[in-house]
């Protein structure tokens, strides 16, 4: 079962700031897209199409890398990978626990990095 993605438009660091701060309690996906990109997207359709991860699950954030540069090469620097489009980077505790680009997008490898970040949380929470 597919969902319709609510993609949220990030376009300034201090909501990437905000971002990262509510990444603690819920992980974020941020998509780097260049809209005028083909290979951008057909990326962005085919995770659409592809999508069966519950919408509360994680926040979704969108980057126009033509439109919003300096907060594409924020996130990029702050996650400590090249700057690339298109581009996923999944955030959780403040932190980046999964990148990739180009045609290694797909929903399987952005599930099974949220599952291993649900189980490390559920581990953390239990040392607490």
């Amino acid at each position: 079962m597919s969902h319709s993605l609510n993609w949220k438009p990030l376009s300034t660091k201090d909501q990437f700031e905000e971002l990262l701060e509510n990444s603690r309690t819920k992980p974020a996906l941020i998509f780097k897209h260049r809209p005028s990109s083909p290979e951008s997207t057909k990326v962005k359709e085919s995770l659409e199409a592809d999508w069966t991860i519950a919408p509360d699950s994680m926040d979704l954030f969108i980057v126009d890398v033509m439109k919003d540069k300096e907060v594409s090469y924020e996130v990029t620097e702050t996650a400590g990978v090249m700057n690339e489009f298109p581009q996923v980077l999944l955030f959780a505790d403040g932190v980046t626990m999964y990148d990739e680009a180009h045609e290694m997008i797909n929903v399987k490898k952005i599930k099974l990095a949220l599952k291993i970040i649900n189980r490390t949380f559920k581990w953390m929470e239990t040392r607490v």
